[in-house]
């Protein structure tokens, strides 16, 4: 098992599912939120997973928040400073297309500056938006000899 494995509740699932829909046609966008105390949880037989516990939903400031999205430089502070003083981390971020598109962006890759951080994308549609996929931000460490990527995450959803 990958050190990517993700345990997902579907409750957390679903309130990112209906951001992404209460969005369109515009880019949700939010924080993906693990409690730091908790020990891994084994989410197979070959090693440990982090749990997402909770999302920040956070307002797009995006000059065009149909193309892109951008995190309230704002919120993304308080919630720095909120989640220190409750023993958690912020572990990712997540964010739709209105296209339908689960694929990183290239805007999403030149924006992946935090190594191990973790990408939720929603393909949302007028009418649907049950297609996601979750990816890291490889390489884990800073490395500037290697060229960053995504890499499709295994998670678990309970």
């Amino acid at each position: 098992m990958m050190d990517s494995d993700i345990i997902l509740p579907q409750q957390v699932l679903g309130e990112i599912l209906d951001h992404a829909a209460q969005s369109w046609p515009m880019e949700c966008c939010g924080l993906l939120i693990s409690d730091a105390g908790l020990p891994p949880v084994a989410t197979s037989d070959n090693g440990p997973g982090r749990v997402i516990s909770r999302i920040v939903v956070a307002q797009n400031v995006a000059s065009d928040p149909a193309m892109t999205f951008e995190i309230d430089p704002g919120l993304l502070l308080r919630t720095h400073r909120a989640v220190r003083d409750a023993g958690e981390d912020i572990i990712g971020c997540y964010h739709s297309h209105p296209d339908g598109r689960i694929l990183p962006s290239r805007t999403d890759l030149a924006r992946a500056e935090q190594p191990g951080f973790y990408w939720l994308i929603v393909g949302s549609q007028a009418n649907d938006t049950r297609d996601w996929a979750l990816y890291q931000r490889v390489p884990l460490h800073h490395d500037p000899a290697i060229a960053r990527s995504f890499r499709r995450c295994e998670y678990k959803l309970v």
